[in-house]
This record gives C-alpha cells, sequence and structure tokens, in this order.
C-alpha cells in the first residue's frame, strides 16, 4: 500500500533542509560511534580486496583516465580525481560481498556513500567530524529509500545498492561541499537521472554488482558539483508521478514515507549490519545455521544424506537460480550467491571467510558433493517476515536417520546479534593483511577510532595509500 507524507514540500526539500542544518553534535553517541565502526570495517573490505582481479582491472582503467591527481586510490601510492577514486574504493569494497548491509533496506550502504565523502573529503581537507556527519546522512538517505521499496524492489530486477547508492553519495559529497538545502534538493534531482543497478549479473556470475557500487558512489559526486555551480533538477525526484519510488518499485508495492518518517528522530543507519561472512547477506543466515550444525554435533559430511534449508522467497530466488550455476558454481559470484554452496560450506568447513570464497576453494570435491543433497522450501513464517527479518532453518539427515535442526532468527552481525570489537578488529586485520603491513593497518585502526579528533581527513588518506 502506498502512503505519502502530508507535507506540502518535495522530500529531497526536506532532505536538503534535514541535511544543511544537521552538525556532528546532532548525531547521538550511539551512531557516532558507530559510524566509525562501519568506515573501519568497509576500510578492511576495501584494504583486502584490492589484490581481486575484478579490483584490479577497475584500478588500471581508472587510474589510465585518471584526471586531476585529488584523491587517493586506497591501497596505493597515488592519487586520481575524485569521481574516480571514489569509483575504484567503491568496487574494491564490494569485492568481497563482505561491507555492512542494512536488513531491511536489502543494500549496502557504506561502500556507495563513504568512498565518495572521502574523495571530496580529501580535495579539501575536511575534518574527521565533517566526514562522519556527511557518510552518517547520506547513508541515512540511502537506507531509506531501500526501505521505501519494502523488499520488492528487486523482483523487479533492480539491484537497490546501485539505484539508491547515487542519491547518498550525492547527499555526502554534497553536504561536505557545503551546499545549502536548496543545491542538495536540485542535487538530489540531478542525481536521479544516474540511479542505475540490474540483477542480471547472477544469471552468469559476473562482476557487475561490484561494479554498481563504485558506480553509485563515482556519480554522487557530479550531480553535488553541478548542483553547486547552478545546474538544476527536479525536487520531485523521489514522489513523483514519474519520479524514483514509482519508477523502480514492482508493481506499485511500495512506502514513500518511509523516506523520511521520524526524521533525525529514528537512525536506521545504526541498524547496519556487519557481515562476519564473504557472501551474500541473504546466504549469511543459512551459512550460521549450518555452521551452527557443524560445530555442535559430531558428523561426517560424507554420512550426511539429505539437507533442506527453508527460508523467504527472495532467498531462494536469489540463491538458486539459474539452477545449474548454483549448484555446479563457476565463479567467485556464483558461489556468494548460492543457497547449496552456503549450506554445505559451513557444514564442511564450519566457516565462510574469504579463504572458502576464492576459485580454488568454489571447486572443493567435498563441498560440490554435498551441495548435490541441498534442497529448500519456502517458509511461510520467514516469508510473512521479509524484509524485517531473515529467519532461515536448516534440517540435517543423517545416512543413518539421525537429525540436526538449526534455526538462526538474527544472523551474526544483526544489532540483534552483533559482532563484537574483538570480532571487528579481527576482521579487519584479517582482510588488512592481504595487502598491508600489520604496523599499518594498527594505526589506521587507532586513527578511525578517534577520527572525530582528526583536523584534516588527509591524515586518514596518508595512511591509506
Amino acid at each position: 500500500m502506498k502512503k505519502f507524507n502530508e507535507s506540502k514540500k518535495h522530500l529531497a526539500t526536506q532532505w536538503g533542509e534535514f541535511a544543511e542544518q544537521t552538525t556532528y553534535n546532532d548525531l547521538p553517541r550511539k551512531v557516532q560511534d558507530y559510524a566509525k565502526t562501519l568506515i573501519l570495517d568497509l576500510l578492511g573490505c576495501i584494504i583486502g580486496g584490492r589484490h581481486i582481479e575484478s579490483s584490479q582491472i577497475a584500478s588500471k582503467v581508472a587510474m589510465t583516465l585518471g584526471g586531476n591527481p585529488q584523491s587517493t586510490v586506497i591501497g596505493y601510492n597515488t592519487k586520481v580525481s575524485a569521481p574516480w577514486a571514489a569509483f575504484i574504493n567503491g568496487v574494491t569494497g564490494h569485492a568481497f560481498d563482505m561491507d555492512d548491509d542494512h536488513r531491511e533496506g536489502t543494500l549496502h550502504s557504506s561502500v556507495a556513500v563513504f568512498p565518495a565523502v572521502l574523495a571530496m573529503a580529501e580535495t579539501l581537507g575536511a575534518t574527521g567530524k565533517d566526514v562522519i556527519t556527511a557518510y552518517v546522512l547520506g547513508s541515512e538517505l540511502m537506507i531509506r529509500l531501500g526501505e521505501s521499496f519494502l523488499g520488492q524492489t528487486y523482483y523487479q530486477g533492480f539491484h537497490p545498492t546501485g539505484t539508491t547508492g547515487v542519491f547518498g553519495a550525492t547527499l555526502g559529497a554534497g553536504k561536505i561541499l557545503g551546499l545549502n538545502a536548496a543545491q542538495l534538493a536540485t542535487a538530489q534531482g540531478i542525481a536521479g537521472s544516474e540511479a542505475a543497478g540490474l540483477l542480471e549479473w547472477k544469471a552468469d556470475g559476473s562482476w557487475t554488482k561490484r561494479f554498481q557500487a563504485g558506480y553509485a558512489a563515482m556519480n554522487g559526486i557530479l550531480p553535488a558539483l553541478l548542483a553547486r555551480d547552478g545546474y538544476t533538477g527536479p525536487s520531485s525526484i523521489y514522489e513523483g508521478k514519474d519520479g524514483f519510488v514509482r519508477a523502480y518499485s514492482y508493481q506499485d508495492k511500495f512506502d514513500v514515507f518511509r523516506i523520511n518518517n521520524r526524521l533525525g528522530e529514528k537512525w536506521e543507519f545504526a541498524d547496519n549490519s556487519i557481515k562476519p561472512h564473504a557472501c551474500c547477506r541473504f546466504a549469511c543466515p543459512i551459512v550460521d545455521c549450518a555452521i551452527d550444525i557443524s560445530k555442535n554435533n559430531e558428523l561426517n559430511p560424507s554420512d550426511i544424506e539429505d539437507v533442506i534449508v527453508k527460508c523467504n522467497k527472495w532467498m531462494i530466488t536469489i540463491l538458486t537460480e539459474p539452477s545449474g550455476r548454483k549448484y555446479h558454481p563457476e565463479t567467485v559470484v556464483d558461489a556468494q550467491f548460492s543457497l547449496p554452496y552456503a549450506a554445505a560450506v559451513g557444514l564442511v568447513k564450519k566457516r565462510a571467510s574469504v579463504p572458502e570464497f576464492t576459485n580454488a576453494s568454489i571447486k572443493d570435491p567435498e563441498i560440490l558433493t554435498l551441495m548435490q543433497k541441498v534442497r529448500y522450501e519456502l517458509d511461510p513464517e520467514a516469508e510473512k517476515v521479509y524484509p524485517e527479518k531473515y529467519p532461515s532453518t536448516v534440517i540435517v539427515t543423517m545416512k543413518d536417520g539421525k537429525k540436526y535442526s538449526s534455526y538462526i532468527e538474527h544472523p551474526k552481525g544483526d544489532p540483534e546479534n552483533p559482532i563484537n570489537r574483538e570480532e571487528l578488529l579481527a576482521k579487519f586485520r584479517l582482510l588488512s593483511s592481504f595487502n598491508m603491513q600489520a604496523k599499518r593497518a594498527e594505526n589506521i585502526i587507532d586513527l578511525v577510532s578517534n577520527l572525530e579528533q582528526i583536523k584534516n581527513i588527509n591524515e586518514l588518506t596518508d595512511l591509506l595509500r
């Protein structure tokens, strides 16, 4: 059912006013602290993802195009123009699919917003407080746009990280630039013409999902700069008859009231989830169930007769189609978005981190054999609570008839089942160790932990080269 806000002001105008007026001190302490947590988590993903082939290709192309040396390419001792830096860092940050996501928004906000904010902040020498504020505001808008689709935009073929990401990146970049409310509203209107992100990558396990995160980050900078200099765009971009929400909705299932409901009172940003597994968030509760069973019972994967996964409709759709590639993954992306792989890897390896999602590991014969025994069923109760929750059940039947089952209501990393500080640091240290010396990684941890005290963000970007 559609709901429209009763204010006579367009939503982009309301967001422009809110963003202009909001300062670092207006953010709740919980939000301030969580912003630093998520920034560190994303930086780990970017640093760690530099050596992945998709990242290397994107970096090579963007650095060749280059432009004015304004902003740091993380992991390289070089600078390129701000849009290209945002692009590279966004693509790289999404390579492992371990960057934070928002459950009800069904998207990854940080990887689209923060690279744009960081790139623009470096050009201006913005403060740590400026960066945190812009990053939170952009993420909040992006998440709320995702929520307005009620978890249904996927069925229309859209990837919300890509489609909503440009708006969050634009607002964040515009806040860094010091745009006024009218300019911020205009910038959002311009950004509407750049919203993009199709799900067709899942047909053959290609890399465009990663591209879409970087593309959103890159494209967020241009609307902010254009609006600053007087270019125009529609302030009715969200709720208009031909606006973003209606155009990208599935069968007109949306609720634009979500975009500004309790704005400034309820921070959806604080409900972002941190991912412990290197796969689609929809697969994570399945992995958690499988790990729970394998760690708490003495079982040999070769003695398993049958595995049943029960979950919601969209999880089945995205994680089992096309079936050939989901049961016989040919690429890492295939495995990252495979229901049978999620169940099998958890049962066999008792973990699903980066080492379990490589070109070699996805061909593990023990995992592939078990995958063929994995079936799935729609759980009507799980469907009822989507997208507020992604509960999953895994039932394992052994050849001797014994059964083991696990039900996960909130996967690890959700606000109700959070990752603690030690687990966060362990993840950052693991990912950064792929491409950075430990001493520099520890310096980044210390600096980000006190980000609000930094007077010039170049203190951070100097460490990230």
